[in-house]
């Protein structure tokens, strides 16, 4: 971790960025550590691949962020949070190689191509990639950063955790929960801000989802899915999964869950969820994607239907279910 330290310290000009469709936790990991290298008098900017998740944008409010559009703005170092794998930032990859310019990553996911980066900062045993970026930031020396940066750290480590309920939720967690509700951070107005503002198709989309639900595996699995000509019918909206797949995996018998879903000009992607035992990320890897050990997910190649999908989700759920 200390090449990273140092990378940071020898740049001037950084451009942070985060996997595709940033969530609490890659946005925040972001925000903290835009704060923080400009506390040290780095040229920052923040460029996300394309749109985050739109429960999110009050972040910004505070710190600008920018959508790749088609050029990337100069730098001497890129920083990628919360991002294990180059291919996850989208369409700002072939630049990126392009480039000479270091990579250096922020991230509590498994690595799968180390050699990608120059550095790394990296611990996959940090709830999120939020408390990452903190204790970065503490290691550049910067001991103050405005309240929006922690409220940022907050989000992420609250998103990635489920309010703390989840099984990462672990001492180091909640020790960060109080440092940062110590510097200021309101609990309850950044939960009402994350979970309190949902579209009012919300409901209806996971409405919509549930009426696909089938059960496997003597009930210790659930496969759930849903299509935009679903929603359209209905009049519904999914933009995030979560409230379905906490659903489920409320379940008393549930073991671990899978949603599907159409994203992108209809490409698929299925999300995992397991309570224990099962090891959902081995499941996403069979597919193309990844995660962590609880929660993990996959995008399908382009033209793959939804039948087809479920069916290879279903086949790879079950084979790792019978082998754990």
């Amino acid at each position: 971790m200390q090449q990273a330290v140092s990378l940071i310290q020898s740049s001037s000009s950084i451009l942070l960025t985060g996997h595709l469709r940033a969530d609490g936790d890659c946005l925040g990991a972001q925000i903290v550590l835009y704060h923080a290298l400009t506390a040290l008098g780095k040229d920052v900017q923040i460029m996300l691949p394309n749109m985050p998740d739109q429960r999110y944008g009050f972040l910004e409010e505070q710190t600008p962020w920018q959508v790749f559009d088609s050029v990337l703005p100069d730098y001497d170092l890129l920083i990628a949070c919360d991002c294990n794998e180059l291919s996850r930032l989208g369409e700002m990859v072939p630049q990126i190689l392009e480039r000479s310019q270091p990579k250096m990553v922020v991230d509590h996911h498994i690595m799968m191509t180390p050699e990608t980066w120059d550095a790394a900062f990296h611990d996959v045993e940090a709830a999120a990639s939020g408390i990452l970026a903190i204790e970065l930031a503490q290691q550049l020396g910067v001991d103050q950063l405005p309240l929006a940066a922690y409220e940022a750290a907050f989000v992420a480590l609250m998103t990635d955790t489920g309010w703390l309920k989840y099984s990462n939720a672990d001492q180091r967690s909640f020790d960060m929960a109080a440092f940062l509700v110590a510097k200021g951070v309101d609990s309850s107005r950044l939960y009402d801000y994350v979970y309190q503002q949902l579209e009012d198709g919300r409901p209806r989309g996971v409405a919509a989802a549930l009426q696909n639900l089938q059960y496997y595996a003597d009930g210790k699995l659930a496969v759930a899915w849903v299509t935009n000509d679903l929603l359209d019918e209905c009049g519904g909206s999914l933009q995030d999964t979560d409230e379905v797949l906490d659903l489920i995996r409320a379940v008393a018998s549930v073991e671990a869950v899978a949603l599907l879903c159409e994203r992108d000009a209809g490409q698929i992607k299925v999300s995992f969820r397991s309570k224990t035992s099962l090891d959902v990320n081995k499941v996403a890897r069979r597919i193309g994607g990844g995660g962590h050990a609880r929660a993990s997910g996959a995008s399908f190649e382009r033209g793959v239907s939804m039948q087809q999908a479920v069916e290879q989700t279903l086949e790879v759920l079950l084979d790792e279910f019978a082998n754990q």
